[in-house]
């Protein structure tokens, strides 16, 4: 079934929800300027390097998340908060069980995935 996205004014909680295994990627709303989702990755789980056209932020809901550019490797920890302008290349690889909150701001064509 697929989730349904919120509208303006509605509200849903985010913290863990102990679902990542049948839920790996929530999208919680969208529209012509945002897209925000809730990403649960296993330890171990490997996302390839890409880009989006638009800044994102990522923030750490729970666990360890290893985030690589182009210029950096950094560990993301429970409670803390990455900025990646417009086009940074990025992969992720979670260190342990893991929840990330991703804000994007849309500009142009959406997701870029390196060859």
């Amino acid at each position: 079934m697929a989730q349904k996205h919120l509208s303006s004014g509605d509200s849903i909680h985010i913290l863990s929800s102990g679902n990542s295994e049948t839920v790996p990627a929530q999208a919680l709303f969208k529209d012509k300027h945002m897209e925000v989702m809730r990403l649960s990755l296993p330890a171990a789980k490997h996302i390839a390097t890409h880009q989006v056209d638009g800044p994102i932020t990522i923030f750490c809901i729970e666990g360890q998340v290893e985030i690589q550019t182009d210029h950096a490797r950094k560990i993301l920890h429970t409670g803390d908060l990455m900025y990646l302008a417009a086009s940074a290349s990025h992969a992720l690889t979670a260190i342990d069980d893991s929840s990330l909150l991703v804000t994007i701001a849309l500009q142009g064509s959406a997701h870029q995935v390196d060859a």
